[in-house]
């Protein structure tokens, strides 16, 4: 069984949203350098006060997601920008797409179970604390969504095709 007749139509979907979250990953990390080096840097996505992405990723939180810097230093290795932490898990989820095996596929529905977590987080912030609306903050939250839909459909037929070809396997015994 060929990798197309096992994902159907889900696993492309899967990759198309993935992109899509590469894409607004990638912006945010450069609106991220784009502010350290120049503090008067207006994203795109500024549009007033209160919609404000530059506002969002040059606060506390906008560097592993407020939390890393809590637990180890601030100038540590693994306090990136958030952006860039989306680079590499929209990649991963992106290229994860195109093996078909269901513990793979379960793997990926861990990981977007992990990422709307992190959303749902960091939707509070934005919301609650912040005060703020960040246009590409509140679409990578439907694309963490769209991907764990996704990502939970490909589990479930992937699942039931390796089953369904384990009992045909055992008929012919």
């Amino acid at each position: 069984m060929s990798g197309n007749e096992c994902n159907g139509q889900l696993s492309p979907l899967l990759v198309v949203s993935s992109l899509i979250g590469l894409l607004l990953s990638i912006y945010t990390t450069h609106v991220e350098i784009q502010l350290e080096s120049d503090h008067d840097y207006e994203a795109l996505c500024d549009l007033n006060a209160k919609i404000s992405c530059t506002k969002v990723f040059s606060s506390r939180y906008g560097r592993g997601f407020g939390i890393i810097n809590m637990i180890l230093e601030e100038d540590s290795i693994l306090n990136q920008p958030n952006g860039l932490f989306g680079v590499f898990f929209y990649t991963l989820m992106a290229l994860l797409s195109f093996v078909s095996d269901s513990k793979v596929a379960q793997v990926q529905v861990i990981l977007c179970v992990i990422s709307n977590i992190l959303s749902l987080y960091l939707a509070y912030l934005l919301y609650f604390i912040l005060e703020d609306f960040c246009i590409v903050c509140v679409s990578t939250y439907v694309i963490n969504a769209a991907n764990l839909y996704f990502s939970t459909k490909r589990y479930k037929k992937l699942l039931y095709l390796e089953n369904k070809t384990k009992k045909d396997d055992d008929k012919i015994k």
